[in-house]
């Protein structure tokens, strides 16, 4: 089924094992979210990123950054992407609710977060903790968020799982 189409296609067993607490890295999170059907692909000439050279990568980048809607990665360091570092779990929140079309949504309104670490949580982004938690694309960690703690493979399958029952926009 379409958990399967996942863990085989958008998240490739590490062996032979899954490796559900391995952190995800952020190109690979860009590679889920276009074989997911998040983003449309697209491919231009040249990457924008000095880090980001072959073309398999730059289509999956370049993808999520060049979206009709917006970057989905909002912070890239300047030239750079770096495809290779972890995604914490506050930039995945972030690009996950901008896939999902609810980036309005997380940007209006009130949201009153009541995680031990809500105060490391920047104000701007933390209307994208809260719908991301709301509509089940991510869960806290017990009574924490743990913004700069490393998005997993797990938190990756169980995001796509809960994307691919939401309307694309």
């Amino acid at each position: 089924g379409i958990q399967q189409s996942f863990r085989s296609l958008v998240m490739a067993p590490v062996g032979q094992n899954f490796r559900p607490a391995f952190a995800v890295t952020r190109g690979d999170f860009a590679k889920a979210m276009v074989l997911g059907g998040r983003v449309p692909q697209y491919l231009p000439q040249q990457s924008r990123y000095s880090d980001v050279r072959d073309r398999a990568t730059m289509l999956f980048v370049e993808s999520v950054q060049a979206g009709p809607n917006g970057a989905l990665f909002p912070s890239v360091n300047g030239s750079t992407f770096q495809p290779n570092a972890n995604v914490d779990r506050l930039s995945a929140v972030v690009a996950l609710v901008r896939a999902a079309g609810l980036q309005q949504q997380a940007e209006t309104g009130t949201h009153t977060l009541t995680y031990t670490d809500t105060l490391s949580i920047p104000s701007s982004l933390r209307g994208y903790v809260d719908v991301a938690i709301q509509s089940g694309l991510t869960r806290p960690h017990g009574t924490a968020f743990n913004p700069q703690g490393s998005f997993t493979r797990l938190d990756l399958a169980r995001a796509m799982a809960r994307l691919s029952t939401m309307p694309l926009q």
